[in-house]
């Protein structure tokens, strides 16, 4: 039936009602003005919910557009009037201004001056690959490995990994240090699983139970049934999804984050589910990034899922590194980092040299939660940490920023070449569960999740 039919037969149908049996009732909007205030109060001014970090989402959007090459002064002028108007509770103030920050960063003209357009950035999955020094499809031998093992070595190494991190991220290495201590080799409080990285991932074993070569749409449609908000990146992503605009799409529509980290922080579990094979892990890895990312947003994706993949057929960290690098584009400032991250570590030979001398140059601009320097501190996590679970975790707390997505990750790939390296003091207070906000997934045993993961290798 069409639907002017049926709004007819709904129209002809419908019988009035004595205005005493059902007074009109407006007090749906109290509810939505109170979701919608305390949404754009925290775009004002917020603290990250692990470790109460501080943050300002509209500053960082702007920090995100001067990173991508824009000149964002005219979107500039606004901040200041809009952190007064959230210390005074001014809701409309504050609601026109993130309005003309982001007319403002639509429209911001190229900065030809910026260091961004001096790189290529290919988009396609087809051009990626292309681009990349790793151009034949080499897939790994996982015979003599036991898959169900390493998986649930990868889910163990990422669950720890993210509780480690979710209490320091958002803070430098230099504030971490100095509170902490060596406080930073361990959990600095009883960990805690509840965090929105892993929800995306689960969101992938429900698209790949139902179509085992899922596309980007596929997975974005699990995302509208299962996950109820999201922050930067992924926040634009969801509004441009309920707005039925699809991947790639929704990562590019005005979505001002999407280089950040987002998708760097969840493709692990497209490596697991493509063990010792590269390329098939960077394939569905561009398809899961590219609903919320795009560039080098997506390359962080596509390397963190080569990183796991990589991990079954690899037994040294510094080599998986190595090796990954086979697959980011070349002539891109991602692999230029990439690059620039391992020759100092050469030259160095110590990680806090490197980081400090990338943070006081090449990154100085960057926002936490962007890609590069995370994507710099999972590599000098790797590269230093001699296969040692405890080692690379304090890495990762020396060098701050984005701590639990960075943990994540390389408990991931720490866990796979070696589940044994995720000792008991990491594994034990975690009581092998995972809790979310994912219905079905409130609390789901970390081995049940490998179980099902593993079901899932095609």
């Amino acid at each position: 039936m069409k639907a002017w039919e049926q709004d007819r037969d709904i129209r002809l149908n419908a019988v009035p009602k004595p205005f005493e049996e059902k007074p009109s009732d407006w007090s749906f909007v109290d509810g939505i003005l109170k979701a919608r205030r305390n949404m754009m109060a925290k775009f004002w001014k917020s603290e990250v919910p692990g470790s109460n970090a501080p943050e300002i989402p509209f500053m960082e959007m702007i920090q995100a557009w001067h990173n991508r090459g824009y000149d964002v002064s005219e979107a500039e002028q606004w901040l200041s009037v809009g952190r007064d108007a959230r210390e005074q509770n001014d809701h409309g103030t504050m609601e026109v201004l993130g309005a003309r920050i982001q007319q403002a960063l639509a429209n911001a003209p190229k900065d030809e001056s910026s260091v961004y357009w001096q790189y290529q950035a290919p988009e396609t999955f087809e051009a990626i690959r292309a681009a990349c020094p790793a151009v034949d499809k080499l897939d790994g031998d996982t015979a003599g490995h036991c898959l169900s093992e390493k998986v649930y070595g990868g889910w163990l190494g990422q669950i720890a990994g993210g509780a480690y991190g979710t209490a320091l991220e958002g803070f430098s290495g230099e504030q971490l240090n100095a509170f902490y201590g060596d406080r930073l080799n361990g959990y600095v409080r009883e960990p805690e699983t509840m965090n929105d990285d892993v929800t995306y991932e689960l969101c992938v074993l429900e698209a790949a139970r139902k179509n085992a070569n899922f596309s980007s749409q596929d997975i974005a449609e699990e995302w509208l049934r299962y996950i109820p908000y999201g922050w930067s990146a992924e926040h634009f992503a969801l509004e441009n999804l309920r707005r039925g605009i699809m991947p790639p799409q929704s990562g590019t529509c005005l979505n001002f984050y999407s280089e950040w980290i987002g998708a760097q922080m969840r493709t692990m579990v497209h490596g697991m589910l493509a063990p010792g094979k590269p390329w098939r892990a960077a394939e569905l890895a561009y398809r899961d990034s590219v609903i919320s990312h795009e560039k080098n947003g997506v390359y962080g994706g596509i390397h963190a899922a080569v990183l796991t993949s990589l991990a079954f057929i690899m037994d040294d960290a510094r080599a998986v590194v190595r090796a990954s690098r086979g697959y980011i584009p070349d002539n891109t400032l991602f692999a230029h980092l990439f690059d620039r991250t391992v020759e100092l570590s050469e030259q160095y030979g110590d990680h806090r040299e490197v980081w400090q001398s990338m943070k006081q140059n090449e990154l100085r601009t960057y926002n936490w939660i962007h890609t590069f320097p995370n994507m710099v501190a999972v590599v000098l996590s790797l590269w230093f940490c001699d296969n040692n679970f405890t080692r690379a975790m304090r890495i990762l707390g020396d060098c701050g920023e984005d701590v639990d997505c960075n943990a994540g990750e390389v408990g991931t790939v720490l866990g796979v070449m070696n589940p044994a390296c995720v000792t008991p003091e990491w594994a034990e207070p975690l009581a092998d569960q995972l809790e979310t906000y994912v219905p079905g997934y409130e609390k789901v045993r970390i081995s049940e999740l490998a179980r099902q993961t593993v079901a899932l290798i095609s």
